[in-house]
């Protein structure tokens, strides 16, 4: 009787000792599945803020200010001071746009099996360096290259505003077009939470070879965006000339990139008539 006893107070150790371990497991998985979400969620609504004051700040009009003329004496050096500040804001966007973009810092976050959340902690750094530069950016509006009142041509505004409503159209829309919830982050969190490969991982080698060289798929609507302007004041052009740089040097498309854009819309094309006829 003894023996049995002792034999049954074994197993109920072993069992408890496995529940313990079974519980500590779960509570340390739900943690993990926990962090995740709450790094992608948050960095997709702060981005999404972040994206719509930069939407505005590129569009919102800007009026001439010539009284600044009058009252200051020295307004090169004020102007040149602002340049350096505008200048030294949009350096440090593109600096942490190509560094963590790199395979090095991705390599990082494979080396920690964190590489799900490597697109969550991209958008929200950038969108938390873009938020600086909203910010603190400085406008020269005494200094400019053109300026078009669109206050008294109401044509004028309208023609300005629908060139700026089909950039950002443009814009937007080629985010949906190539998956929105992986450029958001979250495709890759809910793909590791349920086992299976990153969504990169399951896209043809043609496809990813074509997206790591259009790093910026809306360039047309940015240049529609940036370019078109009433007040093309001496920081609004700094402005479009850098983003335009930069945007030039990511664009490294070649012709067999070219040949399977086209084999992917002629397919397209095809699918389309088919469906219709």
């Amino acid at each position: 009787m003894h023996t049995r006893l002792s034999l049954f107070g074994a197993i109920s150790e072993r069992h408890m000792f496995y529940l313990c371990c079974r519980a500590t497991l779960s509570v340390k998985y739900f943690r993990y599945i926990a962090l995740r979400i709450a790094v992608c969620t948050t960095s997709f609504l702060y981005t999404f803020y972040v994206l719509c004051n930069f939407t505005y700040f590129l569009s919102k009009p800007i009026e001439y200010d010539s009284s600044v003329l009058q009252q200051e004496e020295s307004l090169v050096l004020k102007t040149l001071w602002i340049l350096l500040i505008n200048a030294s804001l949009l350096s440090a966007f593109i600096l942490q746009h190509s560094v963590m973009a790199s395979d090095s810092v991705k390599d990082f976050y494979y080396k920690f099996n964190i590489e799900d959340i490597e697109r969550s902690v991209y958008n929200a750094s950038s969108a938390a360096v873009l938020h600086i530069l909203v910010s603190e950016w400085q406008p020269l509006p005494w200094a400019s290259i053109w300026n078009f009142s669109t206050s008294e041509n109401s044509k004028l505004w309208f023609l300005i505003s629908a060139f700026h409503v089909i950039g950002w159209c443009i814009v937007y829309s080629g985010c949906v077009m190539m998956d929105i919830s992986e450029l958001a982050g979250i495709k890759q969190v809910y793909y590791k939470m349920s086992g299976r490969p990153r969504p990169m991982a399951v896209k043809s080698r043609e496809l990813q070879r074509y997206f790591m060289h259009m790093r910026h798929p809306s360039f047309t609507g940015f240049l529609l965006v940036l370019w078109i302007y009433p007040l093309m004041s001496l920081d609004r052009l700094l402005l479009a000339s850098l983003l335009t740089m930069y945007m030039i040097m990511m664009w490294t498309i070649d012709q067999d990139d070219y040949n399977y854009h086209s084999i992917v819309i002629a397919r397209k094309q095809r699918e389309l008539s088919n469906k219709i006829y």
